[in-house]
């Protein structure tokens, strides 16, 4: 009886079987990747609730989000590698029962929502899905904006965006897209207003927010500023390979077949939804920033495959569809599956070891060159109450304020690794300022592979 029953279960909640299963599968391949975490995930928000004041003495271009509010990573939990999987893990499984969702909403098919699943449960890790970064959390933002969209629930909408925006910058110009559909579409100015009212809402908290903390105008200047002049020229990154671009081709052109289905206001919002959120693939030539814009092609890419009518055709297509994706699936996965997480391996945690001995907690020292993270590995802050990423683009700008705080507190532990590179740039060229005041003024006196732990001479 209890197996009839089980029988009939299954026979009535297919669907919802398969996508655990989906689920189990994506959460498992994510576990026999690489793991590359963001340091800025675990070094900005640790500095923020050590009482560093974001913009004015955590410099960075990015917009607050999780890194610098009073709730962020940190005292979320998220404080190693291994907390750090389980959010991406968390956020991709978010993403595929939202998918699934929102897909069996629009192909009023449960057969169909679930090929969407497949489809990004074999594209998000090839995207880079196994790189945790703030385009990992977009998707979980923008669905259901998406969806939201299609049933005209403008306030909502908005601030979801709104969010989105707070997270990251890149999201303006996709706000600003369906700003200009909502006026084009509803010709209400009212309506609009709502859309608005939503969108600015986070954004007025999160400008009050900086301006009690005295950081107003640094955050303009290196998220608006900073981002236009020296980062444009300097810290911008092409693709470094053909391969790179016809990989991006190959998914997003599939994704344009959608434009043959019927329903032109589903095709006009999703190539919106498609389009904006491809804003942040053009400063650094990373697949991660496809991740915010992948959800969206694949539902185009679903799309596509159901309007075409000749079965020829169908089978033709889809032939060449799946075995283009097989051969670089097989590639993908011989060159990814590694226990290696990156930033956190054993030479990182012996010197954070030796730090943690020499050092009391909230002590101040310098780290050059070596892993940022150290900081938070071993409770101790940055001298001068400065902190700012080692590349070029920053150092070009920051550099001064950075020795300047290393002459003022004269830290008596200084961690180095002088042969660090930056795209071909050696951190002793263009930190040699830096470099030359420490060789000046520090003696080795414990290494760990190329990173050596220096105290100060004795005056």
């Amino acid at each position: 009886m209890e197996l009839d029953s089980f029988i009939i279960m299954l026979k009535n909640n297919w669907q919802y079987f398969l996508l655990g299963l989906i689920l189990l599968v994506h959460t498992f391949v994510l576990t026999k990747l690489f793991f590359f975490p963001y340091p800025e995930l675990f070094i900005y928000p640790y500095l923020t609730n050590h009482g560093l004041k974001p913009y004015s003495q955590i410099l960075d271009q990015h917009f607050p989000g999780l890194l610098f509010l009073p709730v962020n990573f940190d005292n979320l939990g998220m404080t190693n590698p291994g907390v750090a999987r389980i959010w991406l893990m968390v956020t991709v499984a978010l993403t595929q029962i939202l998918l699934f969702f929102i897909s069996k909403k629009i192909f009023k098919s449960e057969k169909k929502a679930l090929l969407v699943n497949f489809l990004y449960l074999i594209w998000q890790p090839f995207f880079e899905g196994w790189v945790l970064w703030i385009d990992s959390f977009l998707p979980v933002i923008l669905l259901p904006s998406f969806y939201g969209l299609l049933k005209k629930r403008f306030l909502g909408v908005g601030l979801l965006l709104g969010v989105g925006i707070v997270f990251k910058q890149t999201i303006i110009p996709l706000s600003i897209l369906i700003l200009i559909y909502i006026l084009a579409s509803e010709k209400n100015f009212k309506t609009a207003a709502k859309y608005l009212c939503g969108l600015t809402l986070p954004v007025i908290l999160m400008v009050s927010y900086l301006f009690s903390k005295g950081s107003l105008a640094d955050f303009w200047y290196w998220t608006v500023i900073f981002n236009l002049t020296v980062y444009a020229s300097s810290g911008t990154q092409i693709p470094n390979s053909f391969g790179f671009i016809i990989r991006v081709l190959f998914v997003y052109a599939v994704s344009l077949s959608g434009f043959l289905n019927k329903d032109r206001r589903l095709i006009i919002i999703l190539s919106l939804f498609l389009i904006g959120s491809l804003a942040g693939v053009f400063d650094r030539a990373n697949f991660v920033h496809f991740q915010p814009s992948l959800p969206f092609a694949i539902l185009g890419t679903t799309l596509g495959l159901y309007s075409l009518t000749k079965k020829s055709t169908i089978m033709i297509l889809l032939g060449l569809y799946l075995g283009v994706t097989v051969w670089w699936q097989n590639i993908f996965y011989k060159g990814h599956i590694s226990e290696k997480v990156f930033f956190f391996d054993q030479p990182t945690y012996a010197v954070a070891k030796k730090m943690r001995k020499l050092t009391k907690p909230g002590d101040k020292i310098f780290v050059f060159g070596a892993v940022p993270l150290l900081y938070q590995m071993s409770n101790t802050l940055p001298a001068g109450d400065i902190f700012v990423f080692q590349f070029p683009w920053f150092l070009k700008v920051a550099g001064t304020r950075v020795l300047d705080g290393i002459m003022a507190d004269k830290p008596r532990l200084v961690v180095a690794d002088r042969t660090v590179k930056i795209e071909d740039q050696k951190i002793t060229d263009f930190a040699r300022e830096i470099d030359q005041y420490i060789l000046q003024n520090y003696e080795p006196i414990d290494q760990v592979g190329t990173t050596f732990i220096l105290r100060r001479k004795a005056p």
